[in-house]
């Protein structure tokens, strides 16, 4: 178990407020809202490999390209605090629609938090779809 100091728990818990008004963004495809919690340097690998910054990843959701559904769920299953850093990892579930096409999220992912003076802002998310491991069929 990860020993985290006072400091640790303030910038969690900071991260953690953050994530819920990132979600709730999501979900309401806010694009104003997103581009607020992004930070400038932001890099978002998606499950199919598609590499978004934050001017193109902000304009795809604003131009209805990216579109999530209202049941969209973000999850914490870990963390890692350091320094300016906080690494959340978890589930993505829920649906989207890219472009024209249904998408059924049942991803891990990994999003990456940096202070910025005062503020905390998203640096890095990537996701990973979760396919069925052969061994279990055995």
């Amino acid at each position: 178990m990860l020993t985290l100091t006072d400091q640790d728990i303030v910038a969690l818990d900071a991260v953690r407020k953050l994530e819920g008004v990132r979600i709730e963004a999501i979900r309401a495809n806010d694009a104003d809202k997103m581009d607020q919690l992004l930070d400038e340097k932001f890099l978002y690998i998606s499950s199919e490999g598609v590499l978004y910054d934050k001017a193109n990843y902000v304009e795809t959701v604003r131009s209805h390209g990216l579109t999530y559904a209202p049941d969209l769920q973000l999850t914490e299953t870990d963390h890692r605090v350091d320094g300016d850093l906080v690494i959340l990892a978890g589930l993505i579930l829920g649906h989207a629609r890219l472009g024209r096409d249904q998408h059924v999220y049942r991803h891990r992912n990994m999003r990456v938090w940096r202070a910025r003076g005062p503020s905390w802002k998203l640096l890095t998310w990537q996701s990973s779809a979760i396919t069925p491991n052969p061994l279990d069929r055995i």
